[in-house]
């Protein structure tokens, strides 16, 4: 299909908005050297996003012998996208700006019910968030709402979550500014969106979501690969331990568990920063759960790999806490692998808290980009 001026205007404006977002400051003769487009074109193209508020003089630059350069950068702050994890007990929020940055986050405790008084006051948290954040609802690309659980292929609906107890397809939506876009993704797939977000090659790997319930999401070449049915990366439904204890799906041995949160939050009182505080202190019991724990998900990624021979990034609440015990995590993993002597594939998110929620966030940032 042809592309018409306007279609190539539109792409160039997108790439510079991009380039200077990723640069933070950049002079024009460096943007158009980047963007292989002439100066005037830069400037003019500088002028239509500065008139739409989302770029703006940086001062200038220091001087390499000639004149010194006049810098542009890019606003942040002038859009906002806001994130809702939705979880058993609690509500995830957080909210993005334009480079992805976390700019507020919290997470209250809210029990997740299939009642419109949930709605209600799910909703009412989520103005009051966006209110003390600042976003405004003209300054907001949209609301991303993360669920455990498998979504419709157009994000409108929560198909089942046995979670959240949902057994026939709910659609679910927030009263907020009607003018708000809202859509629904899979938490781990909006875990695995935090990954990808503004990574220029980031080629193939599975990201398992180890947060209370375990999830995964496949990227296949820097794309999402959803499966058939949109069951693409269950990974806390792979058998793990056959007759082993019993899934709440009701069949026997399932990851999730052995891999889910709660089995370490659980013993410290239901907050996982004290458990490992406590595991890392060398109290015994906690260590004992932790080694258990790391067995277990080092099975669970050595079988992950030997099916995708691809790298593994790990997710969720749990994995922003596995940085000071990958190093024993992949030991194990590498005493089970029959190719290598090492599991350097192992790897641990970007993003250390609220992933999901700022993961459902960003594909409105993402497409607010796209439409610049």
């Amino acid at each position: 299909m042809a592309i018409s001026a306007m279609d190539v205007k539109r792409l160039n404006r997108e790439d510079l908005f991009r380039a200077v977002v990723k640069r933070g400051r950049a002079a024009r003769a460096e943007l158009a050297s980047m963007l292989g487009v002439s100066l005037p074109t830069v400037a003019r193209l500088v002028r239509e996003l500065s008139d739409m508020g989302l770029v703006e003089g940086a001062g200038e630059l220091p001087s390499t012998g000639g004149r010194k350069a006049a810098a542009v950068s890019a606003a942040p702050d002038a859009r906002f996208a806001v994130g809702v994890d939705v979880t058993r007990n609690h509500l995830s929020m957080a909210a993005v700006n334009l480079k992805g940055e976390l700019k507020a986050h919290e997470r209250p405790v809210l029990k997740y019910e299939p009642t419109d008084a949930w709605r209600e006051e799910a909703g009412a948290v989520a103005r009051g968030f966006m209110e003390g954040a600042g976003v405004a609802p003209e300054r907001c690309a949209g609301v991303g709402i993360s669920l455990p659980g498998i979504i419709s292929e157009d994000g409108t609906e929560l198909l089942r979550s046995h979670v959240l107890d949902v057994r026939k397809p709910a659609r679910i939506t927030l009263p907020l500014d009607p003018a708000l876009p809202q859509r629904l993704f899979n938490d781990a797939s909006a875990g695995c969106l935090t990954e990808l977000w503004g990574q220029e090659e980031p080629g193939s790997f599975f990201y398992l979501s180890l947060s209370n319930s375990v999830g995964g999401a496949l990227v296949i070449d820097g794309r999402m690969v959803p499966g058939d049915n949109q069951r693409s990366g269950e990974a806390g439904h792979v058998c793990l331990r056959p007759a082993g204890t019993r899934c709440y799906c009701g069949k026997d041995g399932h990851y999730d568990l052995y891999g889910s949160a709660l089995n370490l939050a659980d013993p410290a009182g239901g907050r996982l920063e004290d458990f490992f505080e406590r595991a890392e202190a060398g109290e015994k019991a906690f260590e004992r759960t932790l080694s258990q724990y790391l067995s277990s998900l080092a099975l669970m990624c050595v079988n992950l790999r030997m099916l995708l021979d691809c790298g593994i990034v790990l997710g969720g609440y749990v994995g922003g806490f596995l940085g000071p015990h990958l190093p024993r995590l992949r030991a194990r993993a590498a005493a089970l692998d029959a190719f290598q002597n090492n599991a350097d594939y192992l790897r641990l998110a970007r993003r250390k808290m609220e992933g999901a929620a700022a993961g459902a966030a960003l594909h409105y940032i993402e497409e607010f980009i796209r439409g610049v």
